[in-house]
């Protein structure tokens, strides 16, 4: 071995080695390259290539050239449609790898492999090898012969043919152009090195593709390791993909960022090609307070199960609702290959079932509950107190003269004056209390906890409020007032209760026209007054008012 080599030769056994560190870490699966096989396979006999590089460096007959050449062989005419076959795989190609073409690829190779092995016999690969040994140190000539030339066009054809498929998915693909790039400088710098092997410009004629699988090795294996070059194939990178309103995330199953789409940029401003490859999770939070991590701790879901939540987003200064389904990916191989995160806009969906909810629960213009809904939480209220033994009272009241206020002003008015009624009462009422339109110009207030006493402490609170504070209107201030009817469920009641069948609409409609008498008597007495029921509501007193 000459002095001049020593160098080049540690340079050489160190590519060997990262490759064999490459292929070592793919085979461990901590890797997740989505083509595997073909990876490691590439990785071997480029280990092989280099490694056999070395030891002809260091021969010193030409028998052991010969030797070292053959064994280069066994790997290197390989490589070039190996790569081939894991660019098309990474950019989602797979389909045009059928059967017969593989065997196509390869064909070649298997052919320049046997030429090289058999070369003394019909010496159509190489027409001769020779040992020149100068002052600069020992240089093998070699001779070419025809296949040489057709191994040669092929190699270039499949670096050249995968360079053309990665610069045309650099535009395609923005947010894999970091990626993109590495596995086109894995490309370009061998085909460089190439070129200046044939036109004789390499020191000493040397091959320089050993020296250089140094430098794509050694970016091979911090893109893989520190940014997850291989983890996930371009997933549906076709216009469906970057036309899809919905946001789309990609991610491995260490939560990167693999890919996503434009919806996603969009949603998520922040997002950048330089980003991939690096966790979600700080920039997610710029927008929700829940985490992107959540499914199996929120849910103890299986990996393998599909996730969906709903959450508030925050995106500048809107407020929006997203639905969130994540997924699990999984490879050709039915191995968890990563997460689909989806963001999809229900905002608007949101804004509608809000929309569709007030008006089930409340009325459209006082934006209090409408009487369905009033009836419904009051049955319950009505159960709950009479299980706990504790009063629950009722107050009907409607407005005076109302159909006045129509005629004289206009239904604007008549709205205005439903509305200064409701406020005015809001203000008098507790958090507890239920306080609903039962119709027209009637309102209900249910009141828990309250006795009789109390009940009519409170109407008439909200009667003074309407007396003292007028109606602003543009025609000037018009008094409203309001007639009120209290009526309470005691306690005696409860002690002759049997709640077991108990018809709970039935009787909260009897309480309530126990109500509606007293506020009919309230009317009769002039208006502007409050009338309670003769005693407090009991079964007997309903025995006497059942209807038949």
């Amino acid at each position: 071995m000459g002095t001049p080599y020593s160098a080049t030769i540690t340079f050489i056994v160190t590519a060997g080695v990262l490759n064999i560190i490459l292929g070592i870490y793919a085979l461990s699966g901590r890797s997740r390259v989505i083509t595997v096989k073909s990876f490691i396979v590439f990785c071997m006999l480029a280990a092989i290539y280099t490694f056999g590089a070395a030891l002809e460096l260091s021969s010193s007959t030409i028998q052991e050239i010969r030797f070292w050449i053959k064994f280069e062989y066994l790997g290197m005419p390989f490589l070039p449609p190996l790569n081939l076959i894991i660019i098309l795989s990474y950019l989602g190609m797979e389909r045009y790898l059928k059967r017969k073409l593989l065997i196509a690829m390869f064909a070649i190779p298997f052919v320049t492999l046997l030429l090289v092995l058999t070369n003394e016999w019909h010496h159509f690969y190489y027409r001769n090898i020779v040992l020149n040994i100068g002052a600069a140190g020992q240089r093998v000539d070699i001779l070419i012969g025809p296949w040489y030339i057709i191994q040669g066009a092929y190699t270039f054809a499949c670096m050249v043919g995968g360079a053309i498929l990665l610069v045309r998915s650099l535009r395609r693909m923005p947010s894999y152009r970091f990626k993109l790039v590495i596995m086109l400088t894995g490309l370009i710098l061998p085909l460089i090195g190439d070129f200046l092997y044939l036109w004789g410009l390499t020191p000493n004629g040397m091959d320089p593709i050993p020296v250089i699988m140094i430098l794509t090795s050694s970016l091979y294996l911090w893109a893989l390791t520190a940014k997850g070059l291989f983890h996930v194939v371009p997933i549906a990178r076709d216009s469906l993909f970057t036309s899809m309103r919905d946001g789309v995330l990609i991610l491995d199953l260490d939560n990167k960022l693999i890919d996503y789409n434009p919806a996603a940029a969009a949603m998520l401003p922040e997002l950048h090609p330089s980003v991939i490859g690096e966790p979600l999770e700080a920039l997610w939070q710029h927008h929700s307070s829940q985490s992107i991590y959540t499914m199996e701790e929120r849910t103890g879901m299986k990996a393998e199960d599909a996730d969906i939540q709903e959450i508030r987003w925050r995106l500048r200064d809107q407020s929006l609702n997203y639905q969130i389904r994540s997924s699990v990916i999984r490879n050709q191989g039915g191995h968890e290959a990563g997460r689909l995160v989806v963001l999809i806009d229900v905002t608007e969906k949101t804004r509608l079932q809000e929309e569709l909810r007030q008006l089930a629960y409340y009325d459209g213009l006082t934006r209090i509950y409408n009487r369905t809904h009033f009836m419904n939480l009051s049955y319950s209220l009505l159960g709950q107190a009479i299980r706990d033994h504790k009063p629950v009272s009722f107050l009907l009241f409607d407005i005076d003269h109302f159909k006045r206020i129509n005629d004289d002003f206009g239904h604007d008015f008549g709205d205005q004056a439903l509305l200064h009624v409701v406020e005015l009462s809001r203000n008098t009422l507790r958090a507890e209390d239920l306080f609903a339109r039962y119709g027209g110009e009637e309102f209900v207030i249910a009141l828990p906890g309250l006795t009789l006493l109390e009940a009519e402490e409170a109407a008439e609170r909200i009667r003074f409020a309407l007396l003292s504070q007028p109606m602003v209107t543009s025609l000037g201030p018009v008094r409203v007032t309001a007639s009120f009817g209290v009526v309470s469920v005691g306690s005696s009641y409860y002690y002759k209760f049997d709640a077991k069948q108990w018809e709970w609409d039935i009787e909260l409609k009897r309480i309530l026209r126990s109500a509606d008498q007293a506020l009919y008597e309230a009317k009769r007495s002039g208006r502007n007054t409050i009338r309670v029921s003769e005693e407090e509501v009991s079964p007997d007193s309903y025995e006497t008012t059942r209807e038949t």
